[in-house]
């Protein structure tokens, strides 16, 4: 019989077998749960983490890694792990997992590649040396949320900032290998084509380093095909910062633009380069990094490139730098994309001649099945723009954009006069280009909860006087519908209970559940109390 200390300890064959199989497998050995292993290794390393194995080291002793030895990608399998995880576990809950090798057009390569290394939950708690709550994914996310909203309450809403610090290239792990000019082969390294639809191989966790003279450092993380030995596409979409640089430099006049593409760095460095919990706003100039170094309450050791200026974090697995030749395009894509729909093919786009590639002895790879695994970490930008938007909505109670249902964001608002939803929905919407489908509910349901959102919307809104379309508003320009990118149409949905001066019933009945939790305040303890591991050996028997 497979344990989970031999699961972790061998990290067993589990590509021999079928996916269905594996996940099983995991499953009846503790591997995977719908929240992190109750008691982690007593010698696990506590985050925040300076590199990306320490950090999946700790995934690995809280339960929320699986191991698998040989993934067959020519034949898709990590894919539809990945799709199979999801399937089984909820975007939320689906452990990340490593291949120690993938078999990419015909041949072996050496890995470990990590996949979802975000995705669940508890990994949120995991990363900042919070203990996550135990089979239950929310309250894992709200713990984290927590953490954050303490950090920006006892430093005044906003992160504070710790300047990076220089480091010897001899210190830097990321300086152990240097490969310059025809030593260069990147299609040597563990880099997937991750659907039958994309137009190739992606090296889809970079995150790519640029400089303006007005808008000051940047990095961000941008789908880069890779062309060739030495050459790779950058993908930034219009108005993305990247973007905004590379389009000034252009109209500047300048040739090359010089750019440091960091992969697998630490899962600070990570989530911010994935999200705005860097607190760009337009584009006033801001050390990212700095911002980093602040979230981990020490600074990040940086050095400086090989054939740029660029400083980049020391610690990461791998550094790929090159020249974009400016005002010269290449056709890109397609690629699967964030909404979960194929992106578009682009008869142009941005390219890159490589110049140097560093690495750490036997690099770790980062993959992102970008629109199917959750992505970066949530916890922190949701309780920046709690704080943000609490300062401009007081009556907001909880935010929430969904994961897995891209252009939705629910809010709960504490409501006390009529019009309030709409009203609260419409700054929403107005000012989030994600947001397309605004769903404001009343402060009793759980923002993060679909099925309360649901309820919501089938017994307490009613379409015709508690809605507000708008024809025109900014949108995410990856969202496949849209015809005049980046703008949408946008709809907020009233679905608190509506008050007789809304069009509501003169008193709106109460919840069924409401009046048993006050009429028999006793009653799930007691049912938990008697026949709690009757459900938990139920919840189990579904794994297997």
């Amino acid at each position: 019989m497979m344990t989970r200390r031999n699961l972790l300890a061998t990290g067993a064959s589990l590509a021999a077998i079928s996916v269905d199989q594996a996940i099983a497998v995991a499953g009846q050995a503790g591997e995977v749960s719908t929240g992190s292993a109750s008691a982690t290794s007593a010698n696990a390393l506590k985050g925040p983490f300076d590199t990306l194995r320490d950090y999946i080291s700790a995934l690995d002793a809280a339960g929320l890694l699986l191991r698998f030895d040989r993934v067959d990608q020519d034949a898709y399998e990590a894919s539809a792990i990945m799709y199979r995880l999801r399937d089984k576990f909820g975007m939320w809950g689906a452990p990340a997992f490593l291949a120690e090798e993938l078999k990419i057009d015909g041949e072996w390569v050496k890995g470990p590649v990590i996949f979802n290394d975000q995705g669940p939950a508890g990994a949120e708690c995991v990363a900042f040396g919070v203990d996550p709550v135990h089979g239950d994914v929310r309250a894992s996310y709200r713990k984290a949320v927590a953490y954050f909203m303490d950090m920006l309450e006892a430093s005044g809403g906003s992160f504070v900032t710790i300047d990076p610090v220089d480091v010897p290239a001899e210190r830097a792990l990321c300086k152990q290998v240097i490969l310059r000019g025809d030593d260069i082969d990147l299609t040597r390294f563990a880099f997937i084509k991750g659907n039958p639809g994309d137009a190739g191989r992606y090296i889809n966790t970079g995150m790519v380093f640029t400089e303006d003279p007005d808008m000051g450092k940047n990095f961000g993380t941008y789908r880069c095909q890779l062309k060739g030995p030495r050459e790779i596409s950058v993908n930034s979409e219009p108005n993305q910062s990247g973007w905004k640089m590379l389009m000034a430099a252009t109209e500047r006049g300048e040739k090359i633009a010089k750019v440091s593409i960091v992969l697998s760095a630490d899962p600070v460095i990570w989530m911010i380069s994935s999200t705005r919990v860097g607190g760009r706003r337009g584009d006033a100039p801001v050390d990212e990094l700095a911002v980093a170094g602040g979230i981990k309450g020490r600074a990040i050791q940086v050095v400086r490139s090989e054939t740029n200026d660029h400083m980049i974090p020391a610690n990461a697995e791998m550094v790929i730098e090159g020249e974009i030749p400016l005002g010269d395009y290449k056709p890109e894509g397609p690629y699967g994309e964030m909404l979960g729909y194929q992106g578009r093919y682009k008869a142009e786009n941005f390219w890159m001649t490589v110049t140097a590639v560093t690495h750490r002895k036997d690099p770790w790879i980062m993959n992102n099945f970008t629109g199917v695994n959750r992505g970066a970490f949530k916890a922190a930008g949701t309780a920046m723009s709690r704080v943000r938007f609490k300062r401009l909505i007081p009556e907001i109670v909880d935010f929430h954009t969904a994961s897995e249902a891209v252009g939705m964001t629910y809010i709960s608002i504490d409501k006390t006069k009529p019009g309030q939803g709409l009203e609260v929905g419409e700054k929403i919407a107005r000012s989030i280009p994600l947001s397309k489908i605004v769903v404001v509910v009343d402060k009793d349901l759980d923002v993060l909860n679909h099925k309360d959102m649901l309820f919501a919307m089938g017994s307490r809104w009613q379409p015709n006087t508690a809605s507000r379309i708008f024809d025109e508003l900014r949108g995410m320009p990856l969202d496949p519908s849209l015809v005049n990118r980046p703008m949408t149409s946008k709809i907020v949905i009233d679905a608190t209970k509506q008050l007789p001066e809304e069009g509501g019933p003169e008193k709106f009945a109460e919840l069924n559940r409401t009046l048993l939790v006050e009429g028999a305040p006793g009653a799930f303890d007691l049912v938990d109390e008697k026949w709690g591991e009757i459900f938990n050996e139920f919840a189990r028997s579904q794994l297997s």
